[in-house]
């Protein structure tokens, strides 16, 4: 924009109107006040989340759009009538704002410069994705401010990201807890949002809780998307999936049969001295003896391996769903068990069966052959689902 054919222009606009005589400092000034307050009248009664969103609004735009015009044409000519070189001016009020002002903290959005490009921000969920600067770069190319959201207790490493420089700013949360860390990703995207309306943002997680804030942002008029990160299945088995030896099932130790012996009537010893002397049958016994003691053997096997189709079966002989049922709960699950334990006792309970049944392991067995899951020597869990 031309300032000074501007200044001319509306010189000329005047004069053909014989409005000079009236165009003084004070009468400019004077209606600078009153556009002014035009302006503000179309806000006067939002809240501050309805003004930022008013732009959203064909009409609305058009109307502050209007006023903005009438109070910058009557700052152009009060600046025309009392010399002032807005240029200089400008360059010189920014420089006095920053002594008198200092910064308190570096590292937080400014504003939006009316001479900058669009900036993209990228909000990085360190908790479940943790990209490097190349893996960023790849994803968003147009990438320009970078923010590492990550727990108290992660470590994040700047080397990875040198090249964004001072654009790149970790922020850890206050402390742990569900979602925590979510909110206040969510939190920072309205704050810089606030103070760069026309900033693009890119979420970067595989997490899907993200949807709702997302596409609420593009209601409001933002630009905002979700991205996830993931190596090839191939890659991700080879780098991170660690070996796991097998969970053995945890024996029962049964009572002697000499305790069986012993619960017999201390009132006829002689008697109970004779029986012992016999061989006992499984059908004489009462079931619970006869199962201390092992002597009743079960029509089916305790167990069986899972089928091809991803069924298994528990204890009692039952045949149940197995792998597929376990994948497909897993797959709705928000909130996945995080250590192996807690994934044993979930696929138990999906099998309806006993921490016993060799079935549990087998399942778990073939998530991990098949790369769905993967646990690390210290029984972290993480999924591919």
């Amino acid at each position: 924009m031309d300032i000074e054919a501007l200044q001319t222009t509306l010189r000329t606009f005047a004069a053909e109107r014989d409005w000079l005589p009236f165009h003084t400092p004070k009468n400019l000034s004077t209606a600078l006040v009153v556009e002014a307050a035009e302006l503000a009248e179309i806000f006067q009664w939002m809240t501050p989340e309805q003004s930022l969103a008013a732009h959203a609004d064909a009409v609305l735009r058009e109307q502050i759009a209007d006023e903005v015009a009438d109070v910058f044409l009557y700052l152009l000519q009060i600046a025309d009538h009392s010399r002032v070189d807005l240029k200089r001016a400008v360059g010189r009020k920014l420089v006095k704002n920053a002594k008198k002002h200092p910064p308190v903290r570096t590292g937080l959005p400014a504003g939006t410069a009316a001479a900058s490009a669009i900036e993209t921000h990228v909000l990085v969920d360190w908790e479940n994705v943790q990209p490097r600067e190349d893996d960023i770069r790849a994803l968003v190319p147009d990438v320009t401010d970078v923010w590492l959201f990550h727990g108290p207790n992660q470590k994040v490493d700047e080397a990875h990201h040198a090249s964004f420089g001072t654009r790149a700013t970790p922020v850890k949360i206050a402390r742990s807890g569900k979602n925590a860390l979510d909110f206040h990703l969510s939190f920072y995207m309205g704050y810089i949002a606030s103070r760069h309306p026309d900033a693009r943002f890119v979420v970067v997680s595989k997490d899907k809780g993200y949807g709702p804030m997302i596409e609420h942002a593009g209601e409001l008029g933002f630009s905002a998307r979700q991205v996830g990160l993931g190596a090839p299945k191939a890659a991700a088995k080879k780098s991170r999936v660690f070996s796991l030896a097998p969970v053995k099932p945890v024996a029962v130790k049964q009572p002697a049969a000499k305790k069986v012996a012993a619960k017999t009537s201390p009132a006829a010893p002689s008697a109970a001295a004779a029986d012992a002397s016999k061989p006992k049958t499984a059908a004489k016994l009462p079931a619970k003896d006869a199962l201390r003691a092992g002597k009743v053997a079960s029509a089916k096997p305790a167990s069986n391996p899972p089928e091809a189709s991803g069924s298994a079966h528990s204890a009692s002989g039952k045949k149940i769903k197995g792998l597929a049922h376990v994948a497909a709960s897993l797959k709705k699950m928000e909130s996945k068990p995080a250590r192996q334990a807690g994934l044993l006792a979930m696929i138990r309970s999906l099998l309806a069966t006993t921490s016993a049944d060799p079935a549990i392991q087998s399942v778990l067995s073939q998530l991990i052959a098949g790369g769905n899951v993967s646990i690390d020597e210290k029984g972290a869990v993480k999924y591919s689902l």
